[in-house]
Protein backbone atom coordinates (compact mmCIF):
# COMPACT_ATOMS: atom_id res chain seq x y z
CA UNK A 1 0.00 0.00 0.00
CA UNK A 2 2.71 2.10 0.72
CA UNK A 3 4.55 1.67 -2.89
CA UNK A 4 1.40 2.53 -4.35
CA UNK A 5 0.58 5.59 -2.20
CA UNK A 6 4.80 6.47 -3.27
CA UNK A 7 3.57 6.06 -7.41
CA UNK A 8 0.85 8.29 -7.09
CA UNK A 9 2.43 11.10 -5.62
CA UNK A 10 5.43 11.13 -7.86
CA UNK A 11 2.76 10.78 -10.35
CA UNK A 12 1.00 13.61 -9.74
CA UNK A 13 4.33 15.91 -8.83
CA UNK A 14 5.61 15.24 -12.20
CA UNK A 15 2.21 15.89 -13.82
CA UNK A 16 2.14 19.62 -11.85
CA UNK A 17 6.19 20.36 -12.82
CA UNK A 18 4.97 19.36 -16.58
CA UNK A 19 1.44 21.59 -16.87
CA UNK A 20 3.78 24.39 -14.96
CA UNK A 21 6.42 23.94 -18.01
CA UNK A 22 3.68 24.15 -20.43
CA UNK A 23 2.29 27.41 -18.71
CA UNK A 24 5.40 28.94 -19.03
CA UNK A 25 6.04 28.24 -22.13
CA UNK A 26 2.87 29.00 -23.56
CA UNK A 27 3.61 32.39 -22.15
CA UNK A 28 6.51 33.11 -23.24
CA UNK A 29 5.36 32.25 -26.41
CA UNK A 30 2.51 34.27 -26.20
CA UNK A 31 4.89 37.26 -25.67
CA UNK A 32 6.81 36.03 -28.97
CA UNK A 33 3.76 36.89 -30.79
CA UNK A 34 4.28 40.00 -31.25
CA UNK A 35 6.64 43.21 -30.65
CA UNK A 36 5.33 46.44 -29.22
CA UNK A 37 6.83 50.13 -29.58
CA UNK A 38 5.47 53.18 -28.84
CA UNK A 39 6.33 56.08 -30.87
CA UNK A 40 5.53 59.57 -30.36
CA UNK A 41 7.16 63.27 -30.36
CA UNK A 42 4.61 64.14 -27.29
CA UNK A 43 6.68 64.57 -24.33
CA UNK A 44 4.89 67.67 -23.32
CA UNK A 45 0.90 68.44 -23.46
CA UNK A 46 -1.01 71.38 -22.18
CA UNK A 47 -4.43 72.45 -22.42
CA UNK A 48 -4.70 73.86 -26.15
CA UNK A 49 -1.84 71.36 -27.82
CA UNK A 50 -3.18 68.04 -28.21
CA UNK A 51 -1.19 64.88 -30.15
CA UNK A 52 -0.85 61.67 -31.06
CA UNK A 53 0.64 58.43 -29.38
CA UNK A 54 1.49 55.53 -31.98
CA UNK A 55 1.81 52.26 -30.82
CA UNK A 56 3.51 49.71 -33.16
CA UNK A 57 2.31 46.43 -33.42
CA UNK A 58 5.11 44.14 -35.11
CA UNK A 59 4.00 40.66 -36.41
CA UNK A 60 6.46 38.08 -34.72
CA UNK A 61 4.65 34.78 -36.52
CA UNK A 62 4.80 33.19 -39.67
CA UNK A 63 0.59 33.60 -39.69
CA UNK A 64 -1.63 36.26 -39.32
CA UNK A 65 -1.62 38.38 -36.07
CA UNK A 66 -4.82 39.76 -34.26
CA UNK A 67 -5.26 42.44 -32.60
CA UNK A 68 -8.00 42.05 -30.25
CA UNK A 69 -7.88 45.51 -28.55
CA UNK A 70 -5.83 48.08 -26.16
CA UNK A 71 -6.57 48.59 -22.92
CA UNK A 72 -5.51 52.18 -21.51
CA UNK A 73 -4.57 51.16 -17.83
CA UNK A 74 -3.48 53.88 -16.51
CA UNK A 75 -4.15 57.50 -17.49
CA UNK A 76 -5.25 60.83 -15.56
CA UNK A 77 -8.51 61.54 -15.38
CA UNK A 78 -7.97 65.26 -16.61
CA UNK A 79 -6.97 63.49 -20.06
CA UNK A 80 -9.03 62.22 -22.85
CA UNK A 81 -8.17 59.73 -25.05
CA UNK A 82 -9.75 58.74 -28.35
CA UNK A 83 -8.84 56.98 -31.30
CA UNK A 84 -8.30 60.11 -33.27
CA UNK A 85 -9.40 63.21 -33.61
CA UNK A 86 -12.34 63.41 -35.18
CA UNK A 87 -13.62 60.26 -33.14
CA UNK A 88 -16.60 61.58 -30.57
CA UNK A 89 -15.95 58.22 -27.98
CA UNK A 90 -13.79 59.01 -25.39
CA UNK A 91 -12.10 56.10 -23.10
CA UNK A 92 -13.77 56.10 -19.93
CA UNK A 93 -12.76 54.99 -16.39
CA UNK A 94 -15.75 52.53 -16.88
CA UNK A 95 -14.31 51.00 -20.19
CA UNK A 96 -10.82 51.83 -21.12
CA UNK A 97 -10.50 49.82 -23.62
CA UNK A 98 -9.86 51.23 -27.73
CA UNK A 99 -11.00 48.70 -30.55
CA UNK A 100 -9.80 48.78 -33.84
CA UNK A 101 -12.10 46.70 -36.11
CA UNK A 102 -10.49 48.38 -39.76
CA UNK A 103 -6.93 47.22 -38.26
CA UNK A 104 -8.14 43.88 -36.76
CA UNK A 105 -5.18 41.37 -38.75
CA UNK A 106 -1.55 42.18 -39.12
CA UNK A 107 0.02 40.38 -42.22
CA UNK A 108 3.18 37.79 -41.42
CA UNK A 109 6.15 39.94 -41.34
CA UNK A 110 4.53 43.63 -41.19
CA UNK A 111 3.62 46.09 -38.68
CA UNK A 112 0.08 47.60 -37.68
CA UNK A 113 0.28 50.73 -36.72
CA UNK A 114 -2.59 52.21 -33.81
CA UNK A 115 -3.52 55.38 -33.69
CA UNK A 116 -4.43 57.46 -29.95
CA UNK A 117 -5.59 60.86 -30.01
CA UNK A 118 -4.63 62.60 -26.75
CA UNK A 119 -6.19 65.32 -25.31
CA UNK A 120 -6.38 67.43 -21.88
CA UNK A 121 -8.78 69.30 -20.60
CA UNK A 122 -9.10 72.74 -19.51
CA UNK A 123 -8.44 71.77 -15.82
CA UNK A 124 -5.04 70.51 -15.48
CA UNK A 125 -2.58 69.12 -12.86
CA UNK A 126 0.48 70.05 -14.18
CA UNK A 127 4.17 68.01 -13.78
CA UNK A 128 4.91 64.50 -15.14
CA UNK A 129 2.03 61.81 -15.68
CA UNK A 130 2.09 58.50 -16.71
CA UNK A 131 0.51 56.52 -19.50
CA UNK A 132 0.04 52.61 -19.49
CA UNK A 133 -1.24 50.72 -22.50
CA UNK A 134 -1.94 47.14 -22.58
CA UNK A 135 -2.01 45.80 -25.79
CA UNK A 136 -3.96 42.10 -26.22
CA UNK A 137 -3.80 39.99 -29.34
CA UNK A 138 -4.06 36.19 -30.24
CA UNK A 139 -2.51 34.57 -33.35
CA UNK A 140 -1.13 30.95 -34.03
CA UNK A 141 1.92 29.20 -32.77
CA UNK A 142 3.39 25.71 -34.14
CA UNK A 143 3.38 23.37 -31.49
CA UNK A 144 4.93 19.81 -31.71
CA UNK A 145 2.92 17.02 -30.34
CA UNK A 146 4.24 13.05 -30.37
CA UNK A 147 1.32 11.27 -32.91
CA UNK A 148 2.00 7.38 -32.58
CA UNK A 149 5.71 7.23 -33.21
CA UNK A 150 5.75 10.19 -35.65
CA UNK A 151 6.34 13.91 -34.26
CA UNK A 152 3.85 16.07 -35.68
CA UNK A 153 4.20 20.38 -35.89
CA UNK A 154 0.32 21.82 -35.44
CA UNK A 155 -0.83 25.11 -34.99
CA UNK A 156 -2.58 26.14 -31.66
CA UNK A 157 -4.19 29.26 -31.19
CA UNK A 158 -2.27 31.47 -28.80
CA UNK A 159 -3.35 35.10 -27.06
CA UNK A 160 -0.53 37.26 -25.54
CA UNK A 161 -0.28 40.52 -24.35
CA UNK A 162 2.57 43.71 -24.28
CA UNK A 163 2.21 46.47 -21.63
CA UNK A 164 3.72 50.01 -22.76
CA UNK A 165 4.36 52.89 -21.19
CA UNK A 166 4.52 56.62 -22.02
CA UNK A 167 5.48 59.47 -20.09
CA UNK A 168 4.34 63.23 -20.93
CA UNK A 169 4.48 66.68 -19.34
CA UNK A 170 1.33 68.45 -18.46
CA UNK A 171 1.53 72.20 -19.06
CA UNK A 172 -0.84 74.70 -19.21
CA UNK A 173 -1.03 76.77 -21.89
CA UNK A 174 0.59 80.35 -21.80
CA UNK A 175 1.44 79.97 -17.98
CA UNK A 176 5.06 80.42 -18.13
CA UNK A 177 4.70 83.09 -20.58
CA UNK A 178 2.68 84.81 -18.19
CA UNK A 179 4.27 84.04 -15.00
CA UNK A 180 8.05 85.02 -17.10
CA UNK A 181 6.70 88.57 -17.88
CA UNK A 182 6.49 88.89 -14.39
CA UNK A 183 9.80 88.28 -13.99
CA UNK A 184 9.52 84.65 -12.17
CA UNK A 185 8.53 86.51 -8.86
CA UNK A 186 5.25 84.38 -8.18
CA UNK A 187 3.94 80.78 -9.13
CA UNK A 188 0.23 80.33 -10.35
CA UNK A 189 -0.78 79.89 -6.66
CA UNK A 190 1.18 83.49 -5.32
CA UNK A 191 -0.40 85.29 -8.62
CA UNK A 192 -3.82 86.81 -7.35
CA UNK A 193 -2.08 88.65 -4.01
CA UNK A 194 0.64 89.62 -6.11
CA UNK A 195 -1.48 91.35 -8.87
CA UNK A 196 -4.33 92.60 -6.21
CA UNK A 197 -1.68 94.66 -3.83
CA UNK A 198 0.29 95.78 -6.92
CA UNK A 199 -3.30 97.06 -8.66
CA UNK A 200 -4.60 98.24 -5.46
CA UNK A 201 -1.21 101.01 -4.83
CA UNK A 202 -2.25 101.71 -8.75
CA UNK A 203 -6.24 102.49 -7.55
CA UNK A 204 -5.34 103.96 -4.58
CA UNK A 205 -3.09 107.11 -6.41
CA UNK A 206 -6.60 107.43 -8.54
CA UNK A 207 -9.39 107.73 -5.73
CA UNK A 208 -7.34 109.02 -3.00
CA UNK A 209 -7.62 112.53 -2.15
CA UNK A 210 -4.23 114.48 -2.73
CA UNK A 211 -2.40 115.17 0.33
CA UNK A 212 -3.16 110.90 0.70
CA UNK A 213 -2.21 109.68 -2.74
CA UNK A 214 1.26 109.13 -1.07
CA UNK A 215 0.68 107.72 2.09
CA UNK A 216 1.19 103.91 1.39
CA UNK A 217 3.95 101.99 2.58
CA UNK A 218 7.21 102.25 0.87
CA UNK A 219 6.90 98.50 0.58
CA UNK A 220 3.36 98.73 -0.96
CA UNK A 221 3.85 101.96 -3.17
CA UNK A 222 7.01 101.29 -5.29
CA UNK A 223 5.97 97.32 -4.97
CA UNK A 224 8.98 96.12 -3.02
CA UNK A 225 8.56 92.69 -3.52
CA UNK A 226 11.72 91.97 -1.63
CA UNK A 227 10.24 92.65 1.31
CA UNK A 228 9.04 90.64 3.49
CA UNK A 229 5.20 92.81 4.56
CA UNK A 230 4.81 92.78 0.61
CA UNK A 231 4.27 89.06 0.77
CA UNK A 232 2.31 88.64 4.22
CA UNK A 233 -0.40 90.61 1.98
CA UNK A 234 0.34 89.03 -1.27
CA UNK A 235 0.20 85.17 0.11
CA UNK A 236 -2.77 86.32 2.54
CA UNK A 237 -4.99 87.51 -0.43
CA UNK A 238 -3.72 84.46 -2.23
CA UNK A 239 -4.89 82.20 0.35
CA UNK A 240 -7.95 83.54 0.36
CA UNK A 241 -8.98 84.09 -3.22
CA UNK A 242 -7.87 80.11 -3.70
CA UNK A 243 -9.27 78.99 -0.92
CA UNK A 244 -13.00 81.27 -1.19
CA UNK A 245 -13.42 83.66 -3.89
CA UNK A 246 -12.09 82.15 -7.04
CA UNK A 247 -15.05 78.94 -6.70
CA UNK A 248 -17.46 81.78 -5.34
CA UNK A 249 -16.66 84.26 -8.27
CA UNK A 250 -16.58 81.74 -11.29
CA UNK A 251 -19.68 79.75 -9.64
CA UNK A 252 -21.41 83.64 -9.97
CA UNK A 253 -19.41 84.65 -13.21
CA UNK A 254 -18.77 81.76 -15.48
CA UNK A 255 -20.33 78.91 -16.79
CA UNK A 256 -19.56 76.77 -13.76
CA UNK A 257 -17.62 76.48 -10.22
CA UNK A 258 -13.87 75.83 -10.43
CA UNK A 259 -11.24 74.98 -7.75
CA UNK A 260 -7.54 75.59 -9.36
CA UNK A 261 -6.20 73.60 -6.52
CA UNK A 262 -7.76 70.79 -7.89
CA UNK A 263 -6.25 71.42 -11.02
CA UNK A 264 -5.91 74.39 -13.63
CA UNK A 265 -5.62 75.73 -17.57
CA UNK A 266 -5.30 78.30 -19.47
CA UNK A 267 -8.88 79.41 -19.15
CA UNK A 268 -8.07 79.93 -15.25
CA UNK A 269 -4.73 82.03 -15.66
CA UNK A 270 -6.97 84.33 -17.64
CA UNK A 271 -10.32 84.09 -15.01
CA UNK A 272 -7.99 84.54 -12.26
CA UNK A 273 -5.78 87.56 -13.66
CA UNK A 274 -8.90 89.11 -14.34
CA UNK A 275 -10.58 88.41 -10.88
CA UNK A 276 -7.52 89.60 -9.62
CA UNK A 277 -7.01 93.02 -11.36
CA UNK A 278 -10.88 93.61 -10.70
CA UNK A 279 -10.79 92.53 -6.92
CA UNK A 280 -7.53 94.94 -6.65
CA UNK A 281 -8.92 97.86 -8.31
CA UNK A 282 -12.28 97.75 -6.43
CA UNK A 283 -10.56 97.22 -3.35
CA UNK A 284 -8.10 100.30 -4.63
CA UNK A 285 -10.90 102.45 -5.41
CA UNK A 286 -12.90 102.02 -2.30
CA UNK A 287 -10.44 102.79 0.05
CA UNK A 288 -9.34 105.73 -1.64
CA UNK A 289 -13.06 106.57 -2.02
CA UNK A 290 -13.45 106.11 1.43
CA UNK A 291 -10.71 108.14 2.73
CA UNK A 292 -12.30 111.06 -0.07
CA UNK A 293 -15.52 110.77 1.39
CA UNK A 294 -14.46 110.54 5.07
CA UNK A 295 -12.78 113.82 4.59
CA UNK A 296 -15.87 115.46 2.50
CA UNK A 297 -17.69 114.41 5.69
CA UNK A 298 -14.76 115.93 8.06
CA UNK A 299 -14.42 119.12 6.28
CA UNK A 300 -18.18 119.29 6.26
CA UNK A 301 -18.31 118.94 10.00
CA UNK A 302 -15.72 121.08 10.82
CA UNK A 303 -15.57 124.87 12.05
CA UNK A 304 -13.59 127.05 9.21
CA UNK A 305 -15.19 130.57 9.92
CA UNK A 306 -16.47 131.60 6.95
CA UNK A 307 -20.23 130.23 8.34
CA UNK A 308 -23.30 132.22 8.93
CA UNK A 309 -24.00 132.11 12.69
CA UNK A 310 -26.24 129.59 12.88
CA UNK A 311 -24.59 126.66 10.58
CA UNK A 312 -21.58 127.97 12.65
CA UNK A 313 -23.15 127.17 16.35
CA UNK A 314 -25.05 124.16 14.82
CA UNK A 315 -21.37 122.50 13.72
CA UNK A 316 -20.29 123.63 17.43
CA UNK A 317 -23.27 121.72 19.37
CA UNK A 318 -22.10 118.61 16.59
CA UNK A 319 -18.76 118.92 18.06
CA UNK A 320 -20.03 118.72 21.64
CA UNK A 321 -20.98 122.56 22.83
CA UNK A 322 -24.04 121.84 25.02
CA UNK A 323 -24.26 125.73 26.84
CA UNK A 324 -26.06 128.54 25.50
CA UNK A 325 -24.20 130.72 27.75
CA UNK A 326 -20.51 130.99 26.56
CA UNK A 327 -17.08 132.50 28.53
CA UNK A 328 -15.97 135.98 27.71
CA UNK A 329 -12.16 136.40 26.89
CA UNK A 330 -10.30 139.56 25.11
CA UNK A 331 -7.80 138.91 22.53
CA UNK A 332 -4.08 140.57 23.63
CA UNK A 333 -3.47 142.31 20.64
CA UNK A 334 -6.32 143.61 19.55
CA UNK A 335 -8.05 144.59 22.89
CA UNK A 336 -11.40 143.25 21.67
CA UNK A 337 -13.77 140.68 23.22
CA UNK A 338 -15.26 137.53 22.11
CA UNK A 339 -16.40 134.28 23.61
CA UNK A 340 -14.55 131.16 23.47
CA UNK A 341 -16.62 128.60 21.82
CA UNK A 342 -15.14 125.20 22.38
CA UNK A 343 -12.62 124.02 25.52
CA UNK A 344 -9.42 124.11 26.11
CA UNK A 345 -7.48 120.88 25.33
CA UNK A 346 -4.13 120.63 25.45
CA UNK A 347 -3.78 118.99 21.94
CA UNK A 348 -4.84 122.42 20.35
CA UNK A 349 -2.71 124.83 19.50
CA UNK A 350 -5.59 127.58 18.73
CA UNK A 351 -8.99 127.99 19.84
CA UNK A 352 -12.29 129.24 17.85
CA UNK A 353 -13.61 133.04 19.39
CA UNK A 354 -16.82 134.21 17.97
CA UNK A 355 -18.60 137.49 18.34
CA UNK A 356 -22.10 138.11 19.60
CA UNK A 357 -24.60 137.29 17.55
CA UNK A 358 -27.98 139.38 16.68
CA UNK A 359 -30.99 137.62 15.82
CA UNK A 360 -33.79 139.87 13.78
CA UNK A 361 -37.38 138.64 14.37
CA UNK A 362 -40.41 139.58 11.45
CA UNK A 363 -43.17 141.44 12.80
CA UNK A 364 -45.56 138.96 13.65
CA UNK A 365 -43.34 136.60 15.07
CA UNK A 366 -44.55 137.19 18.29
CA UNK A 367 -44.52 133.24 19.87
CA UNK A 368 -41.09 132.62 18.33
CA UNK A 369 -39.87 135.31 19.68
CA UNK A 370 -40.88 134.82 23.33
CA UNK A 371 -39.95 131.65 23.18
CA UNK A 372 -36.49 132.28 22.33
CA UNK A 373 -36.32 135.28 24.95
CA UNK A 374 -36.88 132.89 27.36
CA UNK A 375 -34.20 130.73 26.67
CA UNK A 376 -31.31 133.05 25.86
CA UNK A 377 -31.53 134.77 29.53
CA UNK A 378 -31.68 131.38 31.06
CA UNK A 379 -28.61 130.61 32.34
CA UNK A 380 -28.52 126.99 32.05
CA UNK A 381 -30.10 126.92 28.34
CA UNK A 382 -29.19 124.40 26.19
CA UNK A 383 -27.39 125.83 22.50
CA UNK A 384 -29.29 123.28 20.47
CA UNK A 385 -32.79 124.43 22.39
CA UNK A 386 -31.75 127.59 21.64
CA UNK A 387 -31.05 127.16 17.77
CA UNK A 388 -34.14 124.63 17.45
CA UNK A 389 -35.62 127.75 17.87
CA UNK A 390 -34.14 129.93 15.20
CA UNK A 391 -34.64 126.45 13.01
CA UNK A 392 -38.45 127.00 13.21
CA UNK A 393 -38.02 130.61 12.57
CA UNK A 394 -36.24 130.01 9.60
CA UNK A 395 -39.55 127.74 8.32
CA UNK A 396 -42.17 130.26 9.95
CA UNK A 397 -40.38 133.33 7.78
CA UNK A 398 -42.01 132.54 4.58
CA UNK A 399 -45.13 133.16 6.13
CA UNK A 400 -44.05 136.79 8.25
CA UNK A 401 -43.97 134.85 11.50
CA UNK A 402 -40.80 134.16 12.12
CA UNK A 403 -37.14 134.79 11.15
CA UNK A 404 -35.96 138.34 9.54
CA UNK A 405 -32.24 137.27 10.06
CA UNK A 406 -29.50 136.20 11.83
CA UNK A 407 -25.97 137.90 11.63
CA UNK A 408 -22.75 138.23 13.51
CA UNK A 409 -23.25 141.67 15.89
CA UNK A 410 -21.43 144.54 14.91
CA UNK A 411 -19.38 146.66 18.14
CA UNK A 412 -16.52 148.11 18.39
CA UNK A 413 -15.63 146.31 21.23
CA UNK A 414 -16.08 142.72 19.94
CA UNK A 415 -14.11 141.19 17.38
CA UNK A 416 -16.54 141.07 14.06
CA UNK A 417 -16.04 137.37 12.91
CA UNK A 418 -15.36 133.84 14.22
CA UNK A 419 -11.69 133.95 14.70
CA UNK A 420 -8.81 130.72 15.15
CA UNK A 421 -6.96 132.58 18.12
CA UNK A 422 -3.63 131.26 19.66
CA UNK A 423 -3.88 130.50 22.95
CA UNK A 424 -1.00 132.90 23.96
CA UNK A 425 -2.98 135.54 22.82
CA UNK A 426 -6.33 134.98 25.13
CA UNK A 427 -6.52 136.92 27.91
CA UNK A 428 -7.56 135.81 31.05
CA UNK A 429 -11.00 133.93 30.53
CA UNK A 430 -14.30 135.81 32.44
CA UNK A 431 -17.58 134.19 33.85
CA UNK A 432 -20.34 132.80 31.50
CA UNK A 433 -22.56 135.20 29.18
CA UNK A 434 -25.36 135.12 27.01
CA UNK A 435 -24.36 135.86 23.67
CA UNK A 436 -27.26 136.22 21.68
CA UNK A 437 -29.28 139.70 21.33
CA UNK A 438 -32.61 140.12 19.57
CA UNK A 439 -35.07 142.11 18.39
CA UNK A 440 -38.48 142.55 16.23
CA UNK A 441 -38.57 144.45 13.04
CA UNK A 442 -40.77 147.91 13.71
CA UNK A 443 -39.53 147.94 17.20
Amino acid sequence: MMEQGMRMFIILTCLMLTLTAKAIQAEERGNELARVSVHSTLTELNDFRPGYIYLVVENKTDTLLTVDRIEIAEYPDFIDIRKSSLDTTVVSRKKPVLVYPDKDTVNVGASGIYELFIEASDQLKPGKHLLLFNVLYHGWVPVETQQDTLSVIVRHPMTGSTTKTHEVEVKVFGEGEILGALSNAVTFLMMPGFIMVIVFAMAWKISAPAPYKEKLPGWLKEAKIIDLQFWVIAITMSLIMARWLYPILTELFSSGRRNYLYGYGFYDIVMMWWFSVLMGALSGLIAGGGVSLYRRISYRKAIHGNENPLEFLQKAVALGVKEAWLKKTTLKESGKSGYLIEEDDIKKESLWVIPRVHVLWQASADELYARFEDKIFDDKAILSDVLNTLVDGKKEGHEGKGLQGIEWEKSSHYIEKPLAVKKANLDSLKERENIFSSTMTGQ
